[in-house]
């Protein structure tokens, strides 16, 4: 035998994006924000959109205030970010809202409409009654 390293499997078996035996279908950068987002229920953008707010990795949770274009996670290297803002959900600039969340027109406006006031029954008073046995 003449020295030299060990022949193994050929290919890594780990690393971004990879764990050891998973080799699935790849992902568009669009396509893991909206896995992410379900798994998190969360909404969640990727690295190149540009969407303003408070973001943190889904991968290690590093969380920045972004002001631009959303960048790779520097501790990571992933390029999903879940927002972590409160109120609706931000739209990356250059896109628009779904139709599906665009705020529904509040019902129409019924003038004259009589208020009924609702029927009170008489209370009855009675003493001498033990709440305790």
């Amino acid at each position: 035998m003449t020295g030299g390293k060990a022949m193994g499997t050929s290919g890594p078996t780990q690393g971004p994006g990879r764990t050891a035996g998973n080799q699935g279908p790849k992902l568009t950068p669009a396509q893991g924000a909206q896995q992410a987002e379900q798994r998190l229920g969360k909404p969640c953008y990727h690295a190149g959109q540009q969407v303003p707010g408070v973001y943190s990795c889904i991968t290690c949770q590093f969380r920045i205030n972004n002001r631009g274009t959303l960048p790779g996670c520097p501790d990571c290297g992933e390029i999903i970010w879940a927002y972590m803002g409160d109120g609706p959900r931000p739209v990356p600039e250059g896109e628009t809202a779904p139709a599906a969340e665009a705020a529904a027109p509040p019902p129409p406006a019924e003038e004259t409409v009589a208020i009924e006031e609702p029927v009170q029954e008489p209370v009855k008073v009675e003493e001498g009654i033990k709440l305790e046995p």
